[in-house]
């Protein structure tokens, strides 16, 4: 396989695809969400996730200023409202929620939103952050999780395209998970098979 040199400020798309999330937080009355592919879990006991977030983003404000935020899961169904957020900023719009068409519902545990239209949701309070050149990393306890019964039952069961996460590959591009498969012993040796959708 050949390979070709990749600009440096390009080579974190090599980590790409990531999986898509949206980021709420909530100030002075104030909702908030941006679009991320910048996260990954950090622990499971306790429960912690990481989100990277750019320094000028009012997203990173509005988690330094109240110590909380949410991490909402959202299927292919409402891209374009994804893609939305992820490109217009909160400090342009008075109302970014609703100008996406997305429902924000309150917290049980955190003043932050979850999406009400989103397949799972993670509450979370700020556990440390991090200076990671020009963005913040996040680190947050979860303290209330929540998903769709028919989405997730302790694994994604990925029935219904719309139901799909979605992958940002960079830019507008987005990916649509194919095929779930499952890895198992069959007569001694490790195949990979299909899983029903």
């Amino acid at each position: 396989m050949d390979k070709r040199e990749v600009a440096l400020a390009e080579a974190y798309r090599l980590l790409t695809p990531g999986m898509v999330v949206l980021i709420a937080s909530r100030r002075e009355e104030k909702n908030n969400v941006m679009a991320a592919s910048w996260q990954m879990p950090v622990s499971k006991e306790p429960p912690l996730v990481s989100v990277a977030v750019a320094k000028k983003h009012l997203t990173a404000e509005y988690i330094q200023a109240t110590g909380v935020f949410t991490v909402n899961v959202p299927g292919y169904g409402i891209l374009t409202q994804v893609h939305f957020c992820g490109t217009v900023s909160g400090r342009r719009v008075q109302d970014k929620l609703a100008e996406a068409g997305l429902t924000p519902v309150p917290g049980q545990q955190v003043a932050a939103p979850l999406i009400k239209e989103c397949l799972a949701g993670l509450e979370c309070r700020v556990w440390n952050t991090y200076d990671g050149g020009d963005h913040y990393i996040f680190v947050g306890q979860v303290v209330r999780a929540e998903a769709a019964s028919e989405v997730f039952e302790g694994s994604w069961h990925l029935r219904e395209e719309k139901n799909c996460p979605v992958h940002h590959l960079g830019g507008p591009h987005y990916y649509l998970p194919g095929t779930p498969v499952a890895v198992k012993m069959h007569d001694g040796r490790l195949t990979v098979e299909p899983l029903p959708r």
